[in-house]
């Protein structure tokens, strides 16, 4: 099943893409990225791996003077040194679109939609899934400082061995942008996101019955959902030439609060979607970044954030497995450090970027540090 699925994606991108050879214009891409990380499952047992992911893609343009139409195929490969067994590979294909409106060019409609599979070895297989996902925005100059944005987009994940996780998920936000005559930029941006799992969740109570007929059970069922709402604000400004300020604050606040996640039963894995899901927990969060342009087509960024995570279903435990709180609680510190170098008569971006990041918790499985390092090396063509 997993080759067929390759094989479609393959034999769907030749017969959109060859027959118009001679139209539009063929574009591609190699990334190498290298991280050294010494807590790569981002909890308490501190376990270090290098991770290497390869990644190769190939588009396709057709141009007008207002439109752009785009077919891509990604493919890469995740390579897992220490513990191989977590090695993946993933193909993605898709169709992008986009339009500008108006005599001035005001208005921008972008929209696209992707099927991609990931395919892991024998001890991950339950991270083995297919998604689709399209998406729509546009973005309008209200006038010539205010800039309006919305988007929405829909995803659907369906995982081979977990169908309990399987899901659907709804996602829009609308958005301000004003710029100053200060040369200031102020953004403002709500968002709201809905994940509603496949399968429905079970509950049976004892009722009694009429005319001594005793007891009996009544099973009810009711389609688990999470209704998450975001409000962003953003201010950045610059300081002196090259160099520029942005603060950031946001908070998530979930109206309905009936997410999963998978327990350490399947491992120590604890910081992806299956284990972590954004969706189940709430909290404010502030960043500050500074990105400063260096001489020879160099770029350095420096950000600091910090977030407070109340997990909405998950209480806390020490760790013998004893219940130290109704509710976990996660105060997250992240330093990142990015330096960027274009070589333009290559079409390469060499990348480096190191993160710290600390999370303080009352449940001591995911109280830990991490540190990593990533080396990012890509060729456009």
């Amino acid at each position: 099943m997993k080759t067929r699925s390759i094989l479609l994606l393959s034999i769907l991108f030749g017969l959109a893409v060859l027959p118009n050879l001679a139209l539009g214009q063929f574009s591609a891409e190699a990334i190498v990225t290298t991280m050294f990380d010494d807590n790569v499952n981002n909890n308490y047992l501190q376990v270090n791996d290098k991770i290497t992911d390869v990644s190769l893609g190939l588009a396709h343009d057709w141009e007008t003077e207002s439109s752009n139409t785009q077919t891509f195929y990604t493919a890469s490969l995740n390579y897992f040194s220490a513990v191989t067994a977590r090695t993946f590979h993933s193909h993605s294909f898709g169709v992008t679109y986009s339009k500008l409106f108006s005599e001035e060019d005001q208005t921008l409609l972008n929209m696209g939609g992707t099927y991609s599979l990931r395919v892991n070895r024998d001890d991950y297989t339950f991270y083995d899934n297919t998604q689709f996902s399209a998406y729509a925005n546009f973005k309008h100059y209200l006038e010539e400082s205010v800039v309006g944005r919305a988007s929405y987009s829909f995803r659907s994940v369906r995982l081979s061995e977990l169908s309990d996780f399987n899901y659907t998920e709804h996602y829009g936000f609308i958005q301000g942008t004003v710029f100053l005559p200060t040369r200031t930029t102020l953004i403002l941006e709500a968002d709201v996101g809905t994940k509603i799992y496949s399968t429905p969740n079970y509950d049976s109570t004892q009722q009694s019955g009429t005319y001594g007929q005793g007891q009996r059970r009544v099973v009810t069922s009711s389609t688990p959902s999470v209704t998450q709402l975001i409000g962003i604000a953003r201010i950045g400004q610059p300081v002196f030439d090259g160099t520029g300020l942005s603060l950031t604050a946001s908070y998530q606040l979930n109206l309905q609060k009936e997410s999963r996640y998978l327990t350490s039963d399947y491992g120590t894995i604890s910081d992806d979607e299956l284990f972590d899901d954004h969706y189940g927990y709430e909290g404010f969060q502030s960043s500050v970044m500074l990105t400063q342009l260096l001489p020879a087509d160099m770029q350095m960024r420096l950000i600091a954030s910090r977030q407070n995570r109340s997990y909405s279903d998950r209480p806390a435990f020490d760790l013998s497995g004893n219940q130290v709180a109704g509710t976990r609680e996660d105060t997250r510190m992240v330093l990142t450090m990015q330096l960027e170098k274009r070589l333009e008569s290559i079409g390469a971006l060499i990348g480096l970027s190191y993160d710290y990041i600390a999370n303080d918790s009352n449940d001591l499985f995911y109280d830990y540090t991490n540190n990593a390092l990533t080396v990012r090396l890509s060729f456009t063509y």
